[in-house]
């Protein structure tokens, strides 16, 4: 899978920042294809019960809110001109 070129990161693996206001999307971040989308959390992507463990006690959906509704290997639909890329971010 792709890394991302800011952080080194897979773009496929949901990253957080610093201050945990922010979440990346793997789906939106594959979609921009080289730096990790961030999206407001928890309002873009819920959280859930289910995914509930030690390492996630919020339960944070793994997609946000826009790329969970997708078919499998649809490509995000979301405006990455308004989202917060890896490089405007400190994770």
């Amino acid at each position: 899978m792709a890394a991302c070129t800011c952080c080194g990161k897979a773009l496929n693996k949901g990253i957080w920042t610093e201050d945990g206001n922010h979440k990346s999307c793997p789906l939106c971040s594959t979609t921009h294809g080289s730096k990790h989308v961030f999206r407001r959390y928890p309002e873009d992507f819920g959280t859930t019960d289910a995914r509930k463990t030690l390492t996630n006690p919020d339960g944070a959906q793994s997609y946000c809110i826009d790329c969970r509704g997708l078919d499998k290997g649809e490509l995000s639909q979301v405006d990455l001109t308004y989202e917060r890329l890896c490089d405007t971010v400190k994770i």
